[in-house]
């Protein structure tokens, strides 16, 4: 059987620590824990890391980079409306492809893991997603609300979809992620909603 490569190597203890992460919470992961779930010798991560701290930082730095990739590809999109929809899909997309992942970004974030140097070395996919949000209030596509209630409404509904999909319950449906995608839309939208079915006004 042939020896995996270094970054096959590294892809085994990326999927160890998230799923650690995720099961046990940060100050609950050992690097010993991450090992044996990976299967490799406690020496072999740190041949890759210098501690359990550099393995947080720099596998959430991975992570973080290649979904802010997906994100801020919407920010081609002609209309503000469709540079959010196309945010929100992609989002739900990564999170329905790897929800482990987004759980330890969003854990690992909460967590301040990074060192002070790093925070600001990344502080640019904020920034990018924030003007994003910013052009839609800015044309008046979305109301005018602080960019952290959108982001929130915006983001929330992906991280229940993260949980709900890697505790093994039912999967989202592509119904119900439009649905869901439509109520989001609804309550950041600067449109005024439509009337509720039999209504009385």
């Amino acid at each position: 059987m042939p020896r995996p490569t270094p970054d096959q190597t590294l892809q085994k203890i990326r999927a160890a620590l998230v799923a650690e992460v995720a099961e046990k919470g940060i100050g609950a992961t050992s690097v010993g824990a991450v090992a044996k779930r990976a299967g490799v010798a406690t020496g072999t991560i740190y041949l890759q890391f210098d501690s359990k701290e550099d393995m947080l930082q720099k596998i959430y730095l991975q992570i973080k980079t290649e979904f802010h990739g997906l994100i801020v590809a919407a920010a081609d999109e002609p209309s503000s409306k469709e540079m959010i929809r196309k945010m929100w899909f992609e989002m739900f997309a990564f999170v329905d492809a790897h929800p482990l992942d987004f759980m330890f970004i969003e854990y690992a974030g909460a967590a301040q893991v990074l060192t002070t140097k790093q925070a600001k070395d990344i502080a640019y996919t904020q920034t990018e997603i924030t003007a994003m949000i910013q052009r839609a209030i800015d044309d008046g596509t979305v109301a005018d609300l602080p960019v952290s209630v959108v982001t929130t409404l915006l983001v929330a509904p992906a991280m229940q979809m993260a949980r709900t999909k890697a505790l093994g319950f039912e999967r989202f449906s592509k119904a119900q992620i439009e649905l869901t995608f439509d109520r989001v839309w609804a309550s950041i939208s600067n449109s005024p909603p439509p009337p509720l079915s039999g209504a009385i006004i």
